[in-house]
C-alpha cells in the first residue's frame, strides 16, 4: 500500500509541474525578506536554568503546502525555534515544493533529528488535486507513519543493522504537530458528485471543489490514523483556516491575559502567506498555546513554552461580545447577565435604544460562523468571547475572570455595538459543521444575504447606553 502511495504523490507532483518556477520565485523573493531576527528572548540569557530545559524540547522542523512554503511555515516554526532559546541552527525547512515529506522526514530525522515537527497544512495540496477517497487515503496512510517515524511501517528499516535502526538505538521519536485538513470549496454531494463541479486538467479530472461528506470522512480517517500514534497530534487547521479565508476574515486569538480577533488583512498577503509581525508571530503563538496545552495534559513531556510577544497596539477596545451557552439552553435576546456573585455586570452599548428594545441586544445562533457573520455587524471587527458558566431562565452567569474583565473594560468607556449568544459548543470542538459551511459558500456568492436573513442594527455611539 505504501509504495502505491508513492506513485499516487509522485503523480500529483507531475501534475503541478507547471507551478514550479513560479513558486520558486516566490521562495526567492521571500526568502530573505520573512527571516526572523537573530536575537533571541531575553529570558533564554537571563535565566539559562530555564533556556536549557527549553531547548531539549528542540530542534525544529518547519513543513508546509505551496499555500504557504516558505513563509507560514518557515517563519513561524523559526518564531518557536527562536522561543526555544535555539536560534537558526536548531532550526530545519526541508525545500520542496509540494514537499516530498515522507522522503524529508526520513532523511532529516536521521540526519539532524528534529524534536518538534510543525506541519499545519502538508495535506492541503494533494487533498485538493486528488478526485478519489480511496487515493487520498493511501497519501495519508503513507504521510502519517513517516512523520511518526513507525518503525513498523515500508518506509523505515528499524531492525538491527537496518538504514533506521538509529531511532531504536537513540529512542528518537518527534513529536509532530499535524493541521487537519482544509479545503476553501465545499459543496453537497450527498445525492452524487455535480458534473459542473468539475473540470478536466492535463487530461484527468481534477475537482473544481471537494464534496462535504467526503471532506468530513477523511477528517476522520486522518483523525483515526493520527490516534495510532502518541507522538503525533492533530492541530485544528480547518477551523483556523476557515477563519481567515471565508466571511468574516477573522480569526480569534487569546493569550490567556488578553484577547481580539486577527483579519486575514493583519495576518497574511495573498489571503494565505503571512507577514513576520504580528501574522508569523500570531501563528507562532497558535501552535505554542496548542503544545502548551499538550504539555498541560501530560501528553508531551517539557516545560510549557513561553509565547512570542506581540505589541499592545493589535489589542484595542472591544467591539462586541460573543457569549457561548451550554448546550440546550434557552435563551432571550436582552439577558441579565451576572457574575458568580449574582451582581450584574457593567456594560455598555451604542446600539440604538429603542432599536435594541424592539430587536434585542444579542442575536441568538447554535452555530458559531453563521451566528457570527449574521451579528457580523452588530459584532464589529474585535468581540470579546467569554464562556457562560451557567443560564438560569434568562440570567447568564459568567466566570470571575470575564466578569472582572468585562468591568475593566468598562471603566475605561468601551461602548459594545452588540452581542452574539451561541448555544452548543462549536467553538470548542473546533471543527466546522455543514450548516455553516454550506452557509458560508453562499456568502461567497452573495454578501448581501446578511442584510436579508438579519435585521441591520442601527448604532448610535454619540449616546452609549448603559445595559
Amino acid at each position: 500500500m505504501i509504495g502505491k502511495g508513492f506513485k499516487i504523490l509522485c503523480h500529483v507532483r507531475f501534475a503541478i509541474k507547471k507551478y514550479l518556477l513560479i513558486s520558486a520565485l516566490i521562495l526567492f523573493a521571500f526568502s530573505n525578506g520573512t527571516a526572523v531576527g537573530s536575537d533571541l528572548p531575553s529570558y533564554c540569557e537571563e535565566n539559562p536554568e530555564s533556556a536549557e530545559k527549553l531547548m531539549q524540547l528542540g530542534p525544529v522542523m518547519g513543513l508546509g503546502s505551496s499555500v504557504s512554503h516558505g513563509l507560514l511555515a518557515r517563519s513561524a516554526s523559526e518564531i518557536v525555534t527562536d522561543q526555544l532559546c535555539l536560534g537558526s541552527e536548531g532550526h530545519v525547512f526541508p525545500w520542496y515544493y509540494p514537499a516530498a515529506y515522507q522522503k524529508a522526514a526520513r532523511y532529516y530525522y536521521k540526519r539532524q533529528g528534529p524534536q518538534l515537527v510543525i506541519a499545519l497544512d502538508v495535506t492541503y495540496h494533494d487533498m485538493k488535486v486528488l478526485e478519489y477517497t480511496d487515493d487520498k487515503k493511501e497519501v495519508l496512510d503513507a504521510l502519517v507513519p513517516a512523520l511518526a517515524l513507525d518503525c513498523e511501517s515500508d518506509l523505515y528499516d528499524c531492525s538491527s543493522g537496518g538504514k533506521d535502526y538509529y531511532a531504536v538505538e537513540k529512542g528518537y521519536k518527534p513529536t509532530v504537530i499535524f493541521g487537519d485538513i482544509f479545503f476553501e470549496n465545499l459543496v453537497d454531494c450527498s445525492r452524487g458528485k455535480p458534473p459542473k463541479e468539475y473540470q478536466i486538467e492535463n487530461a484527468k479530472p481534477r475537482p473544481r471543489k471537494l464534496c462535504f461528506e467526503e471532506f468530513a470522512e477523511l477528517n476522520q480517517y486522518l483523525k483515526a490514523l493520527v490516534d495510532r500514534y502518541p507522538n503525533v497530534h492533530l492541530y485544528p487547521s480547518n477551523y483556523t483556516f476557515t477563519s481567515l479565508v471565508k466571511y468574516p476574515h477573522s480569526l480569534f486569538y487569546e493569550d490567556g491575559s488578553r484577547q481580539t480577533f486577527f483579519s486575514r488583512k493583519e495576518l497574511t498577503w495573498d489571503g494565505w502567506h503571512p507577514y513576520t509581525d504580528p501574522g508569523s508571530k500570531v501563528f507562532a503563538n497558535l501552535v505554542i498555546m496548542h503544545i502548551n496545552r499538550l504539555i498541560r495534559e501530560g501528553r508531551i513531556s517539557g516545560p510549557t513554552i513561553p509565547l512570542a510577544t506581540l505589541s499592545d497596539d493589535h489589542f484595542g477596545p472591544p467591539s462586541g461580545l460573543i457569549i457561548i451557552l451550554p448546550a440546550g439552553s434557552a435563551p432571550v435576546t436582552n439577558p441579565l447577565i451576572v457574575g458568580p456573585d449574582g451582581r450584574k455586570v457593567p456594560l455598555r452599548f451604542s446600539l440604538s435604544r429603542q432599536w435594541a428594545e424592539q430587536h434585542g441586544v444579542f442575536f441568538i445562533s447554535r452555530s458559531y460562523f453563521k451566528g457570527r457573520a449574521l451579528a457580523w455587524k452588530r459584532l464589529a471587527p474585535k468581540p470579546l468571547l467569554v464562556r457562560a458558566q451557567s443560564i438560569e431562565g434568562s440570567t447568564i452567569v459568567l466566570s470571575r475572570k470575564d466578569r472582572d474583565m468585562l468591568s475593566d473594560h468598562h471603566r475605561k468607556g468601551a461602548a459594545l455595538k452588540g452581542g452574539l449568544l451561541i448555544v452548543g459548543d462549536d467553538f470548542d470542538k473546533k471543527g466546522v459543521s455543514r450548516e455553516d459551511t454550506f452557509f458560508l459558500n453562499k456568502l461567497d456568492k452573495d454578501t448581501g444575504i446578511l442584510d436579508k436573513l438579519s435585521p441591520v442594527p442601527v448604532l448610535d455611539e454619540a449616546s452609549a447606553w448603559e445595559y
